[in-house]
């Protein structure tokens, strides 16, 4: 099959989703965006309003009050909503003016403080009639103001969080250190904590009907908390929300502006220093030269076995709607001991949090998408689910090819949670996902597949006190694969038939524990337990003709037929279990170590010690030196099994070395510099079974007899120097600028090859700019040095009878060099106000200048002329060209 027909239908769509909007927003912030100075000297109710909004939700109208007039408005959105529509012909009207007008009948009224306005419930008597108009809601609920400052000099402290005592989530203070929580009449328990300063709790603060109340209170600066120091090098926090620390890579606003083909969560990291994608339809990513299957993945504290959709063309999305997730972070090598059973690096997401009731409807060239989440019993308890239907199969129908490919993929994904008196929270997740791909190729090629994966899980986060903390996870889950294909060849007779089915089932009980025995001493342990057993049964029958070039007493061709069975019911146990100290034995240098123990009851491979250190050293305030080093071993899964080459029994574990030094600065402006130098060494590598064309085929097995290669390295080798400079967004610019030079090779055969994704320079380029929170662009750029390729060789030979005939043939493996790859792409995002919530629509446009990015090269229209000599026309293979693609969201 040609992957041109999957991949030229596939530039026709893309995932669409966009964000919902910020809750609260600082002056300075908002008058950077304006262009206007943080303060004026008129104050701000007295700033013009430049505001005009018709039938709006009062939330939205504030939030464009915010940005034509430049003036910061601090509120809670609990408090408006519902509320609307309203509108305001206020263009040359005070911000007090357009307040009046947009908060008439709400209950709420405004007061300016210092380069800001507070808006509150009114403190007006029960009789009041402005008062007595608001909702049942809002008459009994009232504003506490929790006001955070440093003991030692008074200043405000940004990103402190402030939690409510048996309610899940939390609110984060802003700029002035301020944070804001509508909450019902009553009495209530306080905890805020920051990093670098000691937790303070506050308890029996009593909120009264329509009161603003603020409660100022003064936090002592200590050294960062032993769980809080990043020790491990090339960690990137992706879509956490804002905190006081820097973030080398993009947060959820950044991610969303940013092009990224499918709205994808994979691919939105896919441009951070030492990943590199197989090919432009693949979601999947490979970490410092470790194939994708070296990261472990994690879902809210689960291990997924099979995250991609599509699988049969190398897995085209994630099976994670980007929206369900709050934030991810990932570890490029030199993962701590609690992490086991992968040896390249660790991909972990963690769903939202809800606190208030969000409904979101999303559409894009190629699928639907729905997301609904609240909180329920006053904030004890929350709920998200979020369900995605792709229908490239519709798409595809509508543009003709229909009857060649027809993909089809859905996934659907809940959890409820709830708090359990005070520092127990328990959760239940469960997911599940489905795909199926049917290919009608015109060269007799046929496809019908199945896959699914589903998921189900508890989650138990408990603190025994300020020490002691432990989370553990009961899980479930299956995998299934079902495949049919066959091929009927030129002369329409069937001459290749494959059966796959395969069954993988699992049970596993995690538990983490952190102990705080000292200050200076945290004490973490755990245990990943897993039994489970899969169901092999694979048949395929092809065969193959052979032409004879030398023995005149044989026939002129030959059938060669050959078979290839696997039935099998494989069943085992895995058992993890570590140990960390991480201690402080000065106050710049925090170490851990750590020791990790394997094992598993059907490989053979006995006990697997890994030992790990890991250490972070604050050379000044602005500048930490990180390093890491430890063991690693990655078992072969009991799904893991290479049944279509003929596997049947498990390979030992592989085992990986990793040694890495990384120093993180922050500079002036905003600027954040990282530069990182890692080596891996690999031992007992896995062998692998490899198409000298690494073009995706739905049915690998049509040449499986003559192309498909087993590729057995002795050892392996990685290693590179990364560099990344960013620029936040603390105006309407932000920027990030990154270069990474590496190697990854196999020894073969005595002989150094470079892997397939080997790219020896990487440089990558970004710009966001959002001149107002209405409107956003940016572009990225990317470009790598040329990836190796394995030379496809055409040779004339001279049959029995005469005629002349095409030999095909293969040089050293991975000794030539494609061309290299470069690639731009834009992104337009604009934001309006409909109705009760907002509207998010988006163009994006990948490959802007439609490269033609090669993933392999092959001879094509290969003939005989009559003079006799071998004619042939070199093509290349780029799965996807300049692809545009548009989608909206609507959150209500």
């Amino acid at each position: 099959m040609r992957s041109g027909v999957f991949g030229a239908a596939l530039a026709r769509s893309s995932l669409g989703c966009v964000a919902s909007a910020m809750l609260a927003c600082s002056a300075v912030a908002a008058a950077s965006a304006q262009g206007l100075p943080a303060a004026d000297a008129r104050g701000p109710l007295r700033r013009p309003a430049r505001l005009e909004v018709r039938g709006a939700a009062v939330e939205a109208a504030l939030q464009q009050l915010r940005v034509r007039s430049g003036v910061a408005l601090a509120f809670s959105p609990t408090l408006l909503s519902g509320a609307g529509p309203v509108s305001c012909s206020c263009a040359g009207a005070t911000v007090a003016q357009a307040l009046d007008s947009i908060l008439s009948g709400t209950g709420l009224e405004y007061l300016e403080s210092g380069d800001r306005v507070i808006l509150r419930p009114a403190s007006r008597p029960p009789g009041d009639e402005r008062l007595s108009s608001a909702t049942p809601v809002r008459r009994s609920s009232g504003v506490l103001i929790v006001e955070v400052r440093g003991a030692r000099d008074s200043l405000p402290v940004a990103g402190a969080e402030i939690l409510v005592s048996g309610r899940v989530g939390s609110v984060l203070t802003d700029a002035s250190g301020r944070g804001y929580l509508a909450l019902a009449a009553g009495s209530y328990g306080l905890l805020v904590r920051a990093l670098a300063f000691a937790p303070r709790q506050l308890r029996d603060i009593a909120v009264a009907m329509g009161e603003a109340r603020t409660e100022t209170l003064f936090l002592e600066a200590v050294p960062l908390e032993l769980s809080e120091v990043v020790v491990t090098p090339g960690t990137y926090g992706v879509l956490r929300e804002e905190r006081i620390t820097p973030q080398l890579a993009p947060t959820r606003e950044e991610v969303q502006a940013l092009p990224h083909f499918g709205e994808d969560i994979y691919r939105a990291v896919n441009r951070l220093p030492g990943i590199t994608t197989a090919n432009d339809v693949s979601a999947k990513f490979q970490i410092r030269g470790a194939p994708s299957d070296q990261t472990l993945v994690l879902l809210d504290g689960l291990a997924l076995y099979e995250p991609f959709h599509l699988k049969d063309v190398d897995g085209v999305f994630s099976i994670i709607d980007v929206e369900s997730v709050s934030e991810v972070e990932l570890i490029a090598g030199g993962f701590p001991a609690q992490y086991g059973d992968r040896m390249g690096g660790v991909f972990t997401m963690q769903t939202a949090t809800p606190t208030r009731t969000v409904t979101t409807l999303g559409a894009s060239l190629s699928n639907l998408t729905f997301k609904s989440q609240g909180s329920v019993a006053g904030g004890r308890g929350a709920w998200l689910a979020a369900a995605r239907r792709g229908f490239l199969d519709i798409l595809l129908d509508i543009t003709g090819v229909k009857e060649a490919t027809s993909p089809r993929y859905y996934d659907a994904f809940a959890k409820v949670q709830y708090q359990l008196g005070t520092g127990h929270l328990l959760s239940a997740h469960v997911l599940h996902a489905g795909d199926d791909l049917s290919v009608r190729e015109s060269d007799g090629t046929s496809l019908d597949s199945h896959w699914s994966s589903s998921y189900a899980w508890l989650s138990w986060r408990a603190d025994f006190g300020a020490a002691l903390s432990a989370q553990t996870v009961l899980s479930a889950g299956r995998v299934t694969r079902n495949r049919v294909a066959w091929d009927t060849g030129d002369e329409g007779e069937r001459v290749l038939s494959v059966n796959d089915r395969e069954e993988f089932d699992f049970l596993g009980l995690k538990q983490d524990w952190s102990l705080r025995v000292w200050p200076n001493w945290l004490v973490k342990w755990g245990f990943d337990a897993r039994r489970g057993s899969a169901e092999y049964d694979y048949l395929r029958w092809s065969r193959t003709r052979l032409w004879n070039s030398t023995d005149p007493s044989a026939p002129l061709f030959t059938d060669v037929y050959d078979t290839v069975a696997v039935a099998t019911e494989p069943e085992g146990r895995d058992v993890g279990l570590y140990v960390a100290n991480r201690v402080r034995p000065v106050e710049p240098l925090t170490v851990e170590l750590g020791m990790r123990y394997e094992r598993l009851s059907y490989t053979g491979d006995g006990d697997l010690l890994a030992p790990r250190a890991n250490l972070s050293l604050a050379l000044t305030p602005r500048t930490t030196l990180r390093g890491a080093w430890g063991a690693y071993y990655q078992p072969q899964g009991l799904a893991e099994l290479q049944v279509m080459d003929g596997d049947s029994a498990f390979c030992p574990a592989q085992r990986s070395e990793h040694r890495i030094v990384g120093l993180e600065r922050r500079l002036a402006d905003g600027l954040l510099l990282r530069v990182e130098a890692y080596q891996r060494r690999i031992s007992h590598p896995r062998p692998e079974y490899r198409d000298p064309a690494p073009v995706p085929k739905p049915v690998p097995e049509e040449d499986a007899c003559c192309d498909r290669m087993r590729v057995a390295p002795t050892r392996g080798r990685a290693g590179g120097i990364e560099l990344l400079l960013k620029r936040d967004a603390r105006g309407p610019v932000a920027w990030a600028l990154g270069y990474a030079l590496a190697v990854a090779e196999d020894e073969i055969g005595g002989r150094w090859v470079p892997r397939p994704q080997d790219q020896r320079h990487t440089v990558h380029a970004e710009i966001a700019w959002e001149p107002d929170p209405r409107w956003s662009l940016s572009w990225a750029w990317l470009y790598h040095s040329p990836w190796p390729t394995t030379e496809e060789r055409l040779d004339l030979v001279t049959l029995i009878d005469g005629s002349r005939s095409v030999r095909r043939t293969w040089g050293p493996l991975n000794s030539g060099r494609l061309p290299s790859y470069h690639r731009m792409d834009l992104r337009v995002s604009r934001h309006i106000a409909l109705g009760r919530g907002r509207l998010s629509v988006f163009l994006d446009v990948f490959n802007v200048y439609n490269r033609h990015n090669a993933v392999a090269i092959r001879n094509d229209d290969v003939r005989v002329t009559t003079g006799g000599q071998l004619e042939y026309t070199r093509v290349v293979e780029a799965p996807i060209g300049i692809l545009p693609t548009i989608g909206a969201r609507w959150d209500f």
